[in-house]
């Protein structure tokens, strides 16, 4: 998403100062949401003049800013003086979008190839039976060996830093800012799969499906809440597919779509649940 720039200098500027007191504020709320406008439409600074009567302004208005040297006259409408000094251009955004393009494609190859024994994102339903299993995680034994949590990192721990980091993967993807990995989400990652009994595996099939579903991507930001919604994760995903696969009309290629999603496979059985 490409951002109008405003300089915390714009209101005692001397182009502003410049503005008739009567006509003022009207042309600097002109000139940002005309702003906003145009860096949002890639138009490099240009305003057409339909624009200024969508916004709300008045051709008085608009040339107040032309006076001062903060807009000047085209054939369409205006444009923005210097703008390329001090916005992104459309240029500029849209080199941006192919290098984060080419870096998804290149997290989803990654991901594709280190999940290609993954095939399983679910089990198959015990002895043919209709029930949905959903099987409480064995306790892990406690490992003398390891650090306690809340002492010594665990920053090396590739299990808990591959969890961690694809959490961040994809709630950057889903649009919002990538979070930080801190030792929060280490030490709760540790705990999730050492404390908790949690499969790496499991685990991460579950974050997938959590950043799938339009409800939890946008209340699973971080791995602390991931660790504490574990079993709401769980059961609402398997209920998901259950209700899917009952469904009149329903399923078939629909839970393919689904499990592949969150898999990174192509070709997955449908009468399966989530484990763990």
């Amino acid at each position: 998403m490409p951002w109008f720039k405003v300089d915390d200098g714009l209101p005692s500027s001397r182009k502003v100062l410049g503005i008739p007191r009567r006509d003022r504020l009207a042309a600097i709320g002109l000139w940002t949401l005309a702003g906003a406008w145009s860096a949002k439409e890639l138009q490099d600074g240009a305003v057409p003049s339909y624009m200024i009567v969508e916004l709300g302004a008045t051709r008085r208005v608009a040339e107040a800013l032309v006076t001062v040297g903060l807009w000047s006259r085209t054939s369409s409408g205006y444009s923005f003086v210097n703008w390329d000094d001090f916005q992104p251009t459309k240029a500029d955004v849209l080199s941006a979008r192919e290098k984060n393009a080419e870096k998804l494609r290149k997290w989803r190859q990654r991901n594709r190839d280190r999940d290609q024994g993954e095939t399983k994102f679910v089990t198959e339903l015990q002895d043919g039976s209709d029930e949905v299993r959903n099987a409480a995680p064995v306790p892990a034994r406690p490992d003398p060996t390891s650090p306690p949590i809340g002492g010594e990192d665990v920053a090396d721990r590739a299990d808990v830093v591959e969890l961690c980091e694809l959490l961040a993967d994809l709630v950057e993807q889903n649009g919002s800012n990538r979070p930080p990995v801190t030792k929060t989400w280490r030490d709760s990652a540790r705990l999730l799969l050492d404390r908790d009994g949690r499969e790496l595996e499991s685990a991460k099939r579950l974050v997938r499906w959590s950043q799938a579903d339009d409800f939890w991507r946008s209340n699973v930001l971080s791995m602390p809440t991931f660790r504490k919604q574990y079993d709401r994760l769980r059961l609402a995903a398997n209920r998901q597919l259950e209700e899917r696969r009952q469904a009149p009309g329903r399923g078939g290629q629909r839970d393919a779509e689904l499990i592949g999603f969150m898999t990174g496979a192509d070709n997955t059985p449908t009468r399966q649940e989530i484990t763990q």
